[in-house]
């Protein structure tokens, strides 16, 4: 993908981070972790292997996924996560 289509993507996540009453806290929350974590690894998607919003995006999750899976409730509860 290009440089400017994953900021597009960016900023998209970041514009629905902010529309608590549409789609809620929790939501609003995970976009702005989704936006986050995007634009913290830009150079990772930035390359030949990426070529949709899809893929990124699945990307994305099965990393969060990897990271619930290591914390168990008991760590997000004392905050090491």
């Amino acid at each position: 993908m290009e440089r400017e289509q994953i900021e597009s993507i960016i900023a998209q996540y970041k514009r629905k981070s902010s529309q608590e009453r549409r789609y809620g806290p929790d939501k609003c929350d995970f976009f702005e972790q989704v936006a986050d974590f995007i634009e913290d690894n830009i150079d990772e998607y930035f390359d030949d292997s990426y070529e949709t919003e899809d893929e990124i995006l699945f990307d994305v999750k099965e990393v969060f996924q990897e990271v619930d899976e290591f914390y168990d409730d008991e760590d997000l509860i004392n905050n090491l996560f």
